[in-house]
């Protein structure tokens, strides 16, 4: 009987310590985005002024506007001492504004400033018409841990939140013409397409 008892509870024991399993597949997934994700929120305006070039392209005037959307005044401008090339301001102009989305939280990014261009009449530049020439590109940070500050390219500081996200704004300065000309500005438009690239 005691012999029966003691094979029974071995049998007992194998039996409860045996294993029901069941698979299932799955899939492994990764997405990279090296690419930042930059938007334009407002376009860079210098306003409305009047503008005279130096036919003979030697000298020019300029106007700077701030990329500190809360300077006052925004607008700037300087005229050489002969007054062979003037611009007077009608009405102040505006800083661009950028907005930097879906980064790597708090890592800090690099602006390249676009390349130095001219801008000419949107009713087509004619022959001996002056252009303006644009150049000096200045960023201020909007947003983000270092924002009120200028950006600086030695030292990269466009900082992205927690969020990854980041905005700034651009300012430049506006060159009446270095080329000779033959006829004064044309009432109108001008405008220019300008690219600035923000990396990792």
């Amino acid at each position: 009987m005691k012999f029966y008892f003691s094979v029974l509870a071995i049998t007992v024991s194998v039996n409860s310590s045996a294993v029901y399993a069941t698979s299932a597949d799955f899939e492994a997934k990764v997405t990279v985005q090296n690419a930042v994700v930059l938007t334009k929120d407002t376009d860079l305006s210098f306003g409305i002024i009047r503008a005279v070039a130096d036919k003979t392209g030697a000298e020019q005037a300029k106007l700077t506007v701030s990329p500190n959307p809360e300077s006052t005044p925004v607008s700037i401008r300087e005229n050489p001492t002969s007054q062979s090339a003037i611009i007077s301001i009608i009405e102040d102009g505006e800083a661009a504004s950028f907005t930097v989305s879906d980064v790597v939280p708090n890592s800090l990014l690099v602006i390249t400033s676009p390349d130095d261009g001219a801008i000419e009449s949107d009713d087509g530049q004619g022959v001996g018409e002056p252009d303006f020439r644009i150049s000096d590109w200045k960023f201020f940070i909007t947003s983000g841990e270092n924002q009120g500050n200028l950006y600086s390219s030695t030292t990269p500081n466009l900082k992205a939140d927690s969020d990854g996200s980041v905005s700034f704004s651009l300012g430049a300065t506006l060159y009446t013409s270095s080329n000779i000309s033959t006829v004064d500005y044309p009432d109108g438009d001008y405008s220019g397409n300008f690219q600035v690239e923000v990396s990792y």
